[in-house]
Order: structure tokens, then sequence, then C-alpha cells
């Protein structure tokens, strides 16, 4: 068995330096057939790029089959959340209502490609426009109090009915008429002489509010007065990225000029404002990155050709890759583009390994022909194995079940190989041209790398104890890392989205945390029957102070039993219409006006009991449909019974909720934030694990194809170990959390770290003591600069205003800041004891 496997390691080598010496013969014997193949890929590749389409939604990275996502993203759906845009104007409350009507008018005026670009814009519990209908819903409401005063105000629905409430409510209606109430006003003291709706009008508009609104306020308003809010739903979705724009360039004309600040959000905005700011970080990151990157370069090398190919070998590999994926994916994440940034640190790692190689083989004295060969098939092994080793781990992600990570693996893992072939293939080509047998190489800088190797042989053992004693001390710390499963902080941190959703939390939220129960069936008389018990459940909750609020259906209108007992108590009163016509008389009312009132008392209004779709029905004919599109939904999949509930941390357990719920109502959804983390973190989890594990054993593999010794192996992975523990510990010491994007940072480490330790162990671990030495600085000297190019490209995004990238950035900065530390100290130590050179 180990023959066999012995036979298969050496094979493969075999087969590896062949194919390199066939890269090396192609670009010595035709160039051009090289340069027009790599040509024509590109090309075929922008063909295929030109078919991506770059998505800035965050939902969209990550998988929505799960529950509580699911109905999270059945419920923006429902909503229209998903499409609606919000203005939050802040100022002083006596200029709030006015600045709100301009706004209003303004952005019903708005007009894109020469078409209306809302629906409809509301900021008011109700329009005057909608007057009449809400007399109508008052009308309704006064002849049936049964169906909307809450039970336990029963006794003061009765008292309204006695002789002495009576006359007084008609006193207070000779006052109301003989005021400036306006037509609506009048409306409405027509359609409820007795003034019921002082009992029921409160309940409604409570229902109606998905946010702590001030309850005496006709506008949408916050309880301190300082922000109001305004929903206007646009009349094309938000895909449409051309609408989204000019959408944008028009609110932003409309509310230019105001007194008060006003704050937009919404799916439109967050989409045009996050892709700007997603593609301005990306842009401005690869473009700074790249310019350090190349400064650099050319600082150690001081050739000019070499270092003005760098970007012409990035270009290549990038476009190959995103061509390549085209293939497989017909959009992509603008986060997961975002990770192509690190093609500029791994595609000039390549060139400068290369480039390094050939720049000693020169000042030894090889031709440059002898310097390319050498370069790219000895050289070349090591670049083809860690190249294999780095895209490997990420490849196998491609297989996630997390769209992010997925998209990343592949992206990543591409971008990799081709950047390789692009410097195998473009370099060779570029130093056979521009370099000349007379042109004078000067020994490169040792970067001080010969203290390190020397330091490393002395103090061999204590510095590999000292590491063994940081390892222990980082996995202490690292224990002490904590998850951040807010997607929010994930978004641009100053972007006017996130601060409009603060000034939402800050002001207008009901509870810190919310969750939101869906009761599913084919007819509405079903759910809201199975309602019934999440109102219970919830009410109960709500007694025992685990609850600060909760809405429902059930909580806006009286449910057939509550309304039977209503009913009862009623009947006792012996209220009759024919009496109140007689004392509308008697206070020089014309009967006539209230001829519509009192025919259905007449029909024993008072006294139904009435069938809860007829008061749906009702409602929704109402200004306040609102009430019933929050709380039911109807859609091609059947009926949705919709429970909203209000708490604050740790007031409710949320698992216990979720597992009392399903005893009681075994087919319910359930959502809120912190379910839907829960169920990313654990899908994250399960292919960051697989992701690692599986990268991890396929590095292994290709190390014991490479080195065919412990020792090789050891020296390639000890630096990826100290450089992921130590990266964990760092996070939790400087506070810095773990999120759904910077965990794959050590997928990266996984790819990346190995390589360090292997290119220095390739060069170094045969030779005498004078060769040994010279050697690791070259690999060495290549080390380090491949980390610091790619901190350069890659951990740029550490000072990136968009937390996601961000986060990666820092997560980087510290792994491979770490990693190249152990490979530069711990890999020549470890060769130091168990390699005895020779003389």
């Amino acid at each position: 068995m180990f023959e066999l496997l012995n036979r298969l390691l050496v094979w493969s080598n075999a087969q590896t330096i062949r194919h390199l010496g066939w890269i090396d013969r192609i670009t010595r014997q035709s160039p051009r057939l090289v340069i027009v193949s790599l040509l024509a890929l590109v090309f075929l590749s922008v063909s295929s790029l030109l078919t991506i389409h770059f998505e800035t939604d965050i939902f969209r990275l990550f998988p929505a089959d799960r529950p509580a996502m699911r109905l999270l993203l059945d419920s923006l759906e429902w909503s229209g959340g998903a499409n609606q845009a919000y203005f939050l104007l802040e100022g002083d409350p006596a200029v709030l209502p006015a600045e709100a009507s301009r706004l209003a008018e303004r952005l019903r005026t708005l007009q894109v490609d020469g078409a209306p670009a809302f629906k409809r814009v509301v900021y008011r519990i109700y329009e005057e426009s909608e007057a009449r209908r809400f007399a109508d819903l008052v009308a309704f409401s006064a002849a049936h109090p049964a169906a909307f005063v809450p039970l336990n105000n029963t006794p003061a629905l009765l008292e309204r009915f006695k002789p002495k409430a009576v006359d007084q409510a008609l006193d207070q209606l000779t006052a109301e008429l003989a005021g400036s109430i306006g037509a609506s006003g009048v409306g409405l003291s027509l359609a409820d002489p007795l003034g019921l709706r002082s009992l029921i009008l409160p309940r409604l508009k409570a229902g109606s509010q998905a946010l702590d609104m001030d309850p005496a306020s006709p506008y949408f308003l916050s309880r301190d007065g300082r922000v109001l809010i305004m929903i206007a739903e646009p009349v094309k979705p938000v895909q449409e990225m051309a609408f989204a724009r000019k959408l944008v360039a028009g609110i932003n004309q409309a509310r230019s000029g105001s007194p008060v600040k006003i704050s937009c959000a919404g799916a439109h905005i967050s989409a045009v404002i996050d892709e700007a700011a997603m593609k301005y970080n990306i842009l401005s990151c690869i473009l700074s990155s790249l310019v350090v990157v190349l400064g650099i370069f050319y600082a150690v090398y001081r050739r000019i050709w070499p270092t003005l190919m760098i970007p012409v070998v990035l270009a290549v590999g990038v476009l190959l890759a995103l061509g390549t994926a085209g293939l497989f994916l017909s959009s992509i994440h603008i986060i997961s583009f975002a990770f192509m940034a690190l093609i500029i640190g791994l595609g000039t790692d390549y060139s400068i390994h290369l480039y390094d190689r050939f720049h000693t083989e020169r000042v030894a004295g090889a031709t440059t022909d002898q310097a390319v060969s050498l370069a790219v098939v000895d050289t070349g092994q090591g670049l083809f194995t860690a190249a294999t080793t780095t895209a490997l781990p990420f490849l196998a992600l491609g297989w996630a079940e997390v769209r992010a990570l997925s998209e990343l693996g592949l992206l990543v893992g591409l971008g990799v190989i081709f950047s390789l072939y692009a410097t195998l293939f473009l370099m060779p080509v570029l130093l056979r041209k521009t370099d000349t047998s007379d042109r004078l190489y000067r020994a490169l800088p040792g970067l001080g790398l010969v203290r390190l190797w020397r330091l490393a042989g002395r103090w061999s053992r204590p510095l590999l104890w000292g590491a063994g004693g940081l390892v222990l001390f980082f996995f202490l710390l690292s224990l002490r890392t904590s998850f951040d499963g807010e997607l929010k902080n994930l978004q641009p941190q100053h972007s006017e989205a996130f601060h409009a959703q603060e000034l939402v939390e800050q002001h207008l939220n009901l509870a810190p945390k919310s969750l939101l129960v869906a009761v599913d069936g084919t007819s509405q008389a079903a759910v809201m029957q199975q309602n019934l018990a999440v109102e219970a459940l919830a009410a109960r909750l709500a007694a025992e102070g685990r609850l600060q609020a909760w809405s429902s259906l059930g909580q806006i209108m009286n449910r057939r039993a509550d309304q039977e007992q209503i009913v009862a108590r009623l009947q006792g009163t012996g209220f009759r219409a024919d009496e109140l016509a007689k004392k509308l008389y008697d206070k020089g009312f014309s009967v006539a006006s209230f001829e519509s009132y009192l025919n259905k008392l007449r029909a024993n209004s008072l006294t139904s009991v009435l069938d809860e779709s007829v008061i749906i029905a009702q409602l929704e004919a109402s200004p306040l449909r609102g009430v019933v599109d929050r709380h039911l939904v109807h859609d091609r999949s059947g009926w949705h019974s919709l429970t909203y509930l209000y708490f604050k941390a740790g007031q409710l357990d949320q698992a216990g909720f979720v597992q009392e719920l399903h005893k009681n109502v075994p087919s319910a959804r359930v959502t809120g934030t912190d379910l839907v983390s829960q169920e990313l973190l654990a899908a994250v989890r399960r292919s960051a694990v697989t992701g690692v594990s599986l990268g991890s054993l396929l590095v292994l593999a290709l190390l014991l194809t490479h080195f065919k010794s412990l020792n090789g192996i050891v020296a390639s992975l000890g630096p990826v170990l100290f450089g992921a523990v130590a990266m964990l510990g760092t996070m939790a010491l400087v506070g810095m959390k773990l999120n759904f994007m910077n965990i794959m940072v050590l997928v990266t480490i996984v790819g990346m770290g190995s390589d360090y330790g292997l290119h220095i162990q390739h060069r170094c671990a045969e030779g005498l003591t004078e060769q040994q030495e010279q050697n690791f600085i070259q690999a060495a000297r290549s080390v380090l600069l491949s980390a610091l190019t790619t901190v350069a490209g890659f951990g740029s995004l550490a000072f990136t205003d968009y937390g996601a990238m961000s986060s990666i950035g820092w997560a980087t900065n510290f792994g491979i800041g770490f990693t190249v530390l152990a490979a530069l100290l711990l890999v020549p130590a470890t060769l130091r004891l168990v390699i005895t050179p020779r003389r």
C-alpha cells in the first residue's frame, strides 16, 4: 500500500514537472501563439461577463429556503416593504406636518420617464380625500359596537346608552355641529350621534400602527414628536435599477431646500446607495491597493517592464475567472465580487516568486533562457502546489448552501488558478522579450532576512516553545470570540439607509426586538380560527410581562365569542331607535339627517353578532385597510393570518416560545431577526466547517505529493495553525466579532497560509549551510512581499465604510500577518532542528 502511494506521489510530481516544462517550451518557441490564444480567451470571457447581472440585495446572499428566512421574505412581499420607500423627517414638531405636506405633493407629482414615480404617498392615519370612506367605517362601527369595543370596555359602552349619557352625547353633538369642524367632521357626527367612536377608534388606530407613534396625532409621528415618517410605493420594483437610479435622483431634488432633515430608506434607496457605496469602496480599494502593490514591487526589483506587466497579469486572471463563472452563474452579488480584490494580492504573489527567482539566477550568472526556465520549472513547482492548495479550499465552497460562500469560493478559486497561468504564460514571454544578455543585475536587498535565519538557528527551541505558548494564549482568548448576527452591521455604516434605520430604532420601534407568527391555510375562516390559539398565547405572555406589545386582527376586532358576550349585555339596556329619534327631535335636530343610523338600529344592529368576514370586508373598504393588509394576507398560496410580538432583549425566551407555539399550533411559522440570524449562522457554520475540512484534506493531499515527508507538511501547516488561532484571539482581544462574511477568512488562511511555509520549505530543505541561507533569503523575501501585497490588496478593505468588507479586511490583516510571521520564524527554526546541514 505504501509502495503504491509512493509511486502515485512520484508520478504526480513528474506530471507537474512535465506540464511546467511544456509551458516553458511553448512560451519560448511560440510566444505569438501564447499571446493570441490569451487574447481569444479574454474576448470570450468578456462576452460571458456581459451576461452577468450584479446584485446588491443583502438577503440574496443567504439561503431563502430556511423557515425563518422564508417567512421574512414572504412578509416583505406581502407588506410591500420590499418595494416601499420611507422618508423620515427630523426637526421641530411644529413644522414637520407642513414640510411633510410639501414633500408629499412633490413626490406625488414626481415623474420618471414621463410617468408618475409613485402609486401612493401617505403620512397621515387617513387622508382627507378618504374622509367619506372613513365616515362609512365610523357609521358601521357605531351601529355594530359589539364588533369593535374591547370586551373589558363593555361597562363604558353600556353607560353610553343610559338616558343621561345620551343627552350628554347629543349636547356634545350640538356643540360640534355649531363649531368649525368641516365637512368631514359633520359626516362623522351624523354617522355616530352617540359618540361611540371614542371607544372604538383608539383600538383601530393602535392596531394600524407597526411603529410606536403618537396616538393623539393624525400623522405618522413618533411619540416624542421629533420624527415623522412618510411611506411611498414606487410604480416599479427595485430590480429595475435604471428606474431606481432615476427615482433616487428625483427624490433628492424633491427634498432639496427643506428646513428639516429628510432621510430616505427602502429597497430602491438602499439598492442605489448601497450599489454606489460598494462600487466606490471596491474600486477605490482595488486601485489604491494596485498602486501600493506596484510600488512595493518596483521598490524592491527596480524593473519597469515587469512592474507594468503585473496589472496585465491581474486583469487577464480576473477576466478569465469572471468569464468562466459566467458559464455557471447568471448573477453575482457585489459583495462576492469584492473578494476579487484578493486576486490582486495572490496574482502579484506568483509574479513576485517567479521574477524573484529569475532575478536571483541572473545575478548568479545564468542566461535569460536559463533563468526563465529555472523560474518556471523549479519555482513553478512550488507555485503550482501553492496555487492548488489555495484554490481548492475555495472551490470546495462552491457547493456551500450559502450563496455568499459558494460565489466567493468559485470566484476566488478560479481567480487563483487563472492568475497563476496568466503569470506562467505571460511573464516568461515578457522577460525573454525585454531582457538582454548584457543587462546588469544587482543583488536584491536582503530586507534583514539573514538575521531572521541566524536568529532561528541560534534560538530554535525557545522560538518553538514560545510559539506554542502563544498558540495556547491566543486559543484561550479565542474562546471569548462572539458572533455578530445583525445583518444591518454588514451594510455601509454611514449610508443614509443605515441612518434611517437607526432613527426608526431610536424613535419609532415599539420594542427593540420582534417576532412574526404566520398561520397559513386555504380559507380565511380557517386561518382566523387557528390564529385564536396564537392570540391566546400572546395575550398570556403579555399578561405575564414577557411581551411589550402584540397585535393581530383579534386585537382590533372582536371574535364571535366576545361579540356574543357584549350583545347579551346590550340587550339588557333596552335601548331603542325610536327613543333616540325622539331625543334628536327634542334637541332640534333634523331626524332625517340621522335616518341611516336609525334604520340600522331598527334592524337590531346593536344586538347582532357579525361574521368575522363581514367585519374584515368593512375594514378593507375603509382608509384603515392597512390594518387588514398587515394582519391578513391572501395570495396564490392561500390565506395567511399574521401576529406581531414586540419585546425587549431578554424579556422573552424565543426558543421556548417557538416550542410552545408549535405545541399549540403545529403548522404555525415564526420569524424574527434573531431566528433568521440563528438559521444563517447554522448554514454558514456548516459551510465553513465543510469548506475548511475539505480544503484542509485537499491541502494535505497536495502537500504529500509535493514533499513526500512529514517535515515538509508540518512546515507548511504549522504557520496556518498559528495564524488562524492568533487571528481569532486578536479579534477577541480588540472586541471584533465574527460575522457571516469574515468567518470565511479561515478558508483563506488555510489556502494562502500553507503557501508561505511551502515556499520556504521547498527552497531550504536541502543543500549546504551557505546555500540554505541564500535560498531562505530568496524564498522569504518573496513570501514577505507576497504577504505585503496580499494585505495591500485585500486587507485594504479594512478601511472601507461597508461593514461586511471592513470586517473581512481586518480579519485578513490579522490572519495573514500572524501566518507570515510564523512562516518566517518558525519554519526556519524547525528546519534548523530537524535537518543537519552539509558543509
